[in-house]
């Protein structure tokens, strides 16, 4: 139900964390997978990493791109553009801090508001208008938002207005494209533990942990195992839905 043989699918955000994840879980499902981030170093690594899993047929291909910046991801597009074909594009660039609201600076509001929410919205649009000329097949937009998007937390204003907003971003979205074929879906990590959570914040992972009901943080492979379904077969008669994967703690 999951397999994606020759398909080929983007992800941004993709050299470390969920994003990298996500495109081992696709690689092993056969896909060929474009990787995008900021950093290039971490992109080559990444690249080289899913290369020594990859069967002899699959392309692991990079491009650097900071969805900030417009011009950044009009070039990235072009590259998309440029592919084989596009099957999956998973949006899973984001950024937030730990700030009062009452602190929140309009130079904060700007920053992640035009990463998480203007960068987001530009990449999935021109994802759609790549799939909307190719003939019929598997065509999957998948949107990386967050629970914070679902509820509120003290000291996440900008990042959970974000999320919010990329939560009916992608059901309009969903809405306009089911035309075309074209599935648009959201993922909605709860507390994750990634290699910059666990190095930078370990103490708040522990914290929060302790608002899960199943006792853990979700890991990476938690949320590319979601993806996964998402992105493929399996999921062919899903579109404009929201799949909250957190082990409950979204339920208080």
């Amino acid at each position: 139900m999951n397999d994606l043989t020759g398909q080929w699918a983007v992800v941004t955000g993709a050299s470390k964390g969920i994003g990298a994840g996500i495109a081992a879980a696709l690689v092993a499902e056969g896909a060929h997978v474009l990787l995008v981030a900021r950093n290039e170093g971490d992109l080559v690594a990444a690249a080289e990493a899913l290369r020594a899993g990859a069967r002899d047929d699959q392309e692991i291909r990079t491009q650097v791109a900071d969805v900030a910046d417009r011009d950044s991801v009009r070039a990235l597009l072009e590259v998309v553009a440029g592919l084989p074909t596009l099957n999956v594009f998973v949006a899973n660039v984001g950024t937030g801090m730990l700030r009062p609201f009452l602190e929140v600076s309009e130079d904060d509001w700007d920053s992640i508001v035009g990463l998480n929410l203007t960068g987001t919205f530009l990449c999935v649009q021109g994802a759609a208008r790549v799939m909307a000329g190719q003939p019929e097949g598997n065509k999957s937009i998948i949107v990386v938002s967050s629970i914070r998007g679902l509820g509120a937390r003290p000291g996440v204003a900008p990042y959970a207005a974000t999320k919010a907003g990329l939560n009916q971003l992608a059901r309009v979205a969903a809405y306009e494209l089911a035309p075309e074929g074209i599935r648009v879906n959201v993922l909605s990590p709860g507390i994750t533990a990634t290699p910059l959570s666990m190095e930078h914040n370990p103490e708040l992972l522990r914290e929060r942990t302790v608002d899960v009901p199943m006792g853990r943080a979700g890991s990476p492979d938690d949320m590319a195992q979601a993806a996964v379904y998402l992105a493929g077969p399996g999921s062919g008669f899903v579109t404009g839905t929201n799949l909250v994967v957190d082990g409950g703690e979204s339920l208080w």
